[in-house]
């Protein structure tokens, strides 16, 4: 995963893998039919890790439901800045990469991204559901704005080399987007 989210997908040579992994080429074609047999793996494997992080915060009986997105959120932006602000998502890279060159690559991506939505509406029907935010809010439509938006944060600070924009997206959709509008 490391050397593809540095070079990209295309960029990275089966050699390149081959070297990184420390395997011999037979080894490789014994676990992957193809290069993008592997891709796809890496993309699931990759999905997989960010499927566990989401489970753990998101259902975190000790905190709000709020409480728990925005830790969620907050967690991956520390791992972001730990990393110097340039490795990105595997998932939107390889999306930017490949949607359009590939329709295995594209639908493995769109599933991952409706799984990740998935998350985010089941977490802010709850809130919505115990009052933290508007009644009449829609969790789906909240889910695909958060997660195109912490995307295309996360973008932009990449190439700024700066989490100012990612930490700016959490604070606004957390304090003015999905704040209450009528206090009860």
């Amino acid at each position: 995963m490391g050397i593809i989210a540095r070079q990209g997908f295309n960029s990275t040579g089966i050699e390149a893998i081959l070297k990184q992994a420390n395997v011999p080429k037979g080894s490789f074609y014994y676990y992957f039919s193809s290069k993008q047999d592997f891709g796809l793996q890496v993309l699931d494997h990759f999905a997989e890790g960010i499927d566990r992080i989401f489970t753990s915060y998101l259902a975190d009986e000790g905190f709000t439901p709020l409480a728990r997105l925005r830790n969620c959120m907050e967690s991956l932006v520390d791992r972001f800045e730990k990393n110097n602000c340039s490795i990105g998502c595997l998932a939107a890279n390889m999306g930017q990469e490949l949607a359009d060159q590939n329709e295995d690559f594209r639908l493995k991506l769109a599933g991952i991204f409706q799984s990740w939505m998935d998350h985010f509406e089941r977490c802010l029907a709850k809130a919505r559901d115990e009052g933290e935010i508007p009644a009449d809010s829609d969790p789906n439509a909240l889910a695909e704005y958060f997660l195109t938006g912490f995307e295309g944060a996360l973008l932009i600070s990449k190439v700024m080399k700066s989490p100012v924009p990612l930490r700016n997206f959490v604070t606004v959709f957390f304090e003015r987007v999905l704040r209450k509008t009528v206090q009860e």
